[in-house]
């Protein structure tokens, strides 16, 4: 009797307990697993474009999805650095944005070896710009030859595969002492001695460092290209070796440097934002710096308003005037009569600006607003002083490289062969490295 009772306790535990444990052992089956979670890396998105032929710059910056407030913000950081107005079909652009869509770093780079690159700085919430390089070297190479029935200079050079630019370059000067059209002859005798830019073995950059033409009714005539010390130098030219410049031209610059922030034409205005016409150019310049009249003639505005700041204007003797906005000071007054390269005032920030520069615009003689770049201005007709010295030694120098191509063409001496100078640090000149050999 007691054990079937204690059965009818037991049974109905056990089945109980059973139950229990098959639910807990679903249950658990079906419970959500805790998984540790994992660290997501910042996923950064890049997008490449290139100028487009018919493009500006803003059209090519929307087409890496920089919009116009952004792309206003990169050009003003980069104003002082690039030459926009240099613009060209194949420029490359570069934008790495995170998963936001914030602009990370932008990169812009109209060659091979130079990259323009601004970086958001997270600790000062700037931009930061800095400049990346690849290495290059510097090669001379001299063409030489004899016109030619039926020919001319510029059909031989570009017969011998030089870029129009630098045909028109070697023209240019020489067109200074020689009538083509009258004096021109066959058998006449040219050399252009170039220094090119070595990337992987290609051409990147040339200039043109000599040229030389002799002719029966031509006569004799020689030009060295003069770099001056300061990067974009007005004084970087070609001269004669007694220093004459051979640029045509009754202007002058009104910086000694030239370096365009803004071209003339239609822009966005670096202030407002608002697409808006520029009548003239921004020129770089460091506040403090002197600004000089581009030719002689009389002051006719001196005065200061809220958008030109401090401004000065001269009216020439051939009737067309020229503009100087921005002004930190002003030297003359109205009335006044100023001689050619005169200082005038100097560079400044005042007005509706960004930044120190010069606005330096210019009406043609019936009083129309033009590209002032369109006039041929030079530097000064002659150099003096220290930098005639130094076009001196760049002669002597330039000479002693004509010198030993030439010998190297006689002999198996290979003294052209510049592959191990890597910059100007490591020889001030040519000269000295064949002093080495």
């Amino acid at each position: 009797m007691i054990y079937s009772n204690m059965l009818k306790i037991l049974i109905p535990l056990v089945i109980s307990s059973c139950l229990y444990s098959c639910s807990q052992s679903n249950s658990a089956e079906h419970a959500p697993k805790h998984v540790p979670l994992k660290l997501v890396r910042d996923v950064k998105i890049i997008k490449k474009g290139e100028v487009q032929r018919g493009q500006g710059l803003y059209q090519a910056l929307k087409n890496i999805s920089i919009e116009n407030e952004m792309a206003l913000n990169l050009i003003n950081q980069l104003r002082d650095e690039v030459e926009f107005s240099k613009l060209k079909v194949g420029d490359k652009l570069e934008a790495i944005f995170n998963q936001r869509n914030d602009l990370l770093r932008f990169s812009f780079s109209q060659n091979s070896y130079e990259t323009h690159v601004v970086t958001f700085n997270k600790s000062t919430n700037k931009w930061d710009y800095s400049l990346e390089t690849l290495e290059t070297y510097w090669q001379p190479r001299m063409i030489e030859g004899s016109l030619k029935a039926g020919s001319s200079l510029e059909q031989d050079l570009l017969a011998m595969g030089l870029e129009r630019s630098v045909v028109n370059e070697v023209v240019n000067v020489l067109l200074c002492k020689v009538n083509f059209r009258m004096n021109a002859r066959q058998g006449d005798n040219y050399q252009v001695l170039l220094n090119e830019r070595k990337h992987d073995d290609k051409t990147v950059q040339t200039q043109v460092l000599y040229t030389s033409y002799e002719g029966i009714r031509a006569g004799k005539h020689k030009s060295y290209y003069y770099e001056d010390e300061e990067k974009s130098s007005t004084y970087s030219a070609h001269y004669t070796s007694n220093g004459q410049a051979l640029i045509n031209s009754g202007l002058r610059y009104p910086l000694s440097r030239l370096h365009v922030r803004s071209g003339y034409g239609w822009r966005r205005h670096p202030v407002t934002g608002k697409r808006a016409m520029h009548r003239g150019v921004d020129l770089r310049g460091r506040a403090g710096a002197s600004v000089h009249a581009v030719a002689a003639g009389k002051v006719v505005i001196s005065s200061y308003n809220q958008f030109a700041g401090n401004k000065v204007a001269i009216r020439h003797k051939d009737k067309s005037t020229s503009f100087y906005y921005h002004l930190s000071k002003r030297h003359v007054k109205v009335g006044d009569w100023v001689r050619s390269h005169q200082v005038i005032g100097k560079v400044g920030a005042t007005g509706r600006v960004t930044g120190a520069h010069l606005h330096f615009g210019f009406k043609d003689t019936r009083g129309r607003w033009m590209n002032p770049l369109n006039k041929r201005m030079i530097a000064t007709p002659k150099l003096s002083g220290s930098r005639l010295v130094k076009l001196q030694n760049q002669v002597a120098s330039i000479e002693g490289t004509i010198a030993d191509i030439k010998i190297s063409e006689k002999t198996n001496y290979l003294v052209a062969n510049l592959r191990e100078i890597k910059g100007p640090s490591k020889y001030d000149d040519l000269a000295s490295y064949y002093l080495e050999l």
